[in-house]
């Protein structure tokens, strides 16, 4: 949405997602295996002849997880994308914008399961498991939204969707039992997305937003065939979800700007096991932040967060071959960010 707002300007903001979730199975503690990730977002947009113009760069999904104990240990997963969008608005008339553009969108994933190594990887080393790569190479799809606006209240709501990107270059590597296969699959799909965005004074110091977005993941499924041939099944299947966020804006003064909200997301429920690569159903958070405003041309911003995931029962290996619930309650997690922003 920043490609709705006036005047040219370039940011960057720089965020830290803390998770941690830890289990119990067959009376035996799974410790916690995240570590902290860190996605760097920029953003640039400036006026020309009335059409704003922009860039936005960051990475959407990041994960590094390795579990430490048990049979899960050096099982996990690391994940990192990037994807860059170009896109541009334009003003019409009676507060009516229309904004779109091209999305550039990369995934690059590993995924270790040791234990599949059996009774031949006693020290549960990731050499001697199941080893997968996936490089996605980078694909295109678009953005296309509109917004209606009252400047006098501050009300604006917008309406956006992002297309789903088919990356038909994509590459996976597996390696197991000594040996290395490549395969080239051509229907991993990043989701599509619908976003829906209201905001409005409430009085002249202290605004209300809401934001609910509905993700379309179920297409974007991943096997790779030596996983499948061992009996494994689909190395991700996620569910379809949605994502909400509530907040209040308030403004202290001329220089300084602070808000509270919550957020809620929560996947379409199966009934069956969750990934131990993703051992929670859902998340809600809480937040707080302010922006802070030195002169009138640099902006510095901040903000925290306190994440809560939701209970859930994973799938977990007792031998190779056979599975078990593994219980994953109690797990949270926190997001630092700050950033800057500069006016021009």
């Amino acid at each position: 949405s920043f490609i709705l707002d006036s005047g040219n300007s370039f940011s960057i903001n720089r965020s830290t997602n803390t998770p941690k979730a830890s289990g119990t199975f067959g009376g035996a503690a799974i410790s916690n295996g995240y570590s902290p990730v860190t996605n760097t977002q920029i953003e640039a947009k400036w006026d020309y002849n009335g059409t704003m113009l922009g860039i936005s760069t960051g990475s959407p999904y990041l994960t590094d997880l390795t579990y430490k104990s048990g049979i899960l240990t050096n099982a996990g997963a690391k994940v990192t994308s990037s994807e860059t969008a170009i896109v541009a608005s334009r003003g019409l008339s009676d507060g009516f914008k229309v904004f779109g553009g091209i999305r550039l969108n990369q995934y690059k994933g590993t995924i270790n399961k040791p234990y599949l190594g059996g009774v031949g990887n006693p020290t549960f080393s990731v050499a001697g498991g199941y080893q997968f790569h996936l490089d996605t190479g980078t694909s295109t799809g678009f953005a296309i939204g509109a917004a209606y606006e009252v400047p006098q209240i501050m009300l604006r709501a917008s309406i956006q969707y992002n297309s789903e990107i088919k990356h038909s270059s994509a590459k996976i590597t597996e390696t197991f039992g000594g040996a290395t296969t490549a395969s080239s699959p051509d229907d991993i799909i990043a989701p599509s997305s619908m976003i829906i965005k209201l905001r409005s004074a409430l009085s002249p110091r202290m605004l209300a937003f809401a934001n609910w977005r509905s993700s379309q993941y179920k297409k974007f499924k991943i096997e790779g065939p030596v996983h499948t041939a061992a009996g494994q099944g689909e190395i991700y299947n996620p569910e379809s979800g949605t994502d909400y966020a509530l907040g209040i804006a308030l403004k202290v003064n001329d220089q300084l700007n602070v808000l509270v909200g919550t957020t809620k997301s929560q996947s379409t429920d199966t009934g069956g096991l969750a990934n131990a690569l993703a051992p929670f159903k859902g998340s809600s958070s809480n937040f707080i932040g302010a922006s802070f405003k030195l002169n009138e041309t640099v902006e510095l911003n901040g903000g925290y967060s306190l994440v809560s995931f939701g209970d859930d029962n994973a799938g977990v290996p007792l031998s190779t071959g056979v599975g078990g619930a593994a219980s994953f309650t109690n797990n949270k997690g926190s997001r630092l960010s700050i950033g800057t922003k500069i006016s021009f």
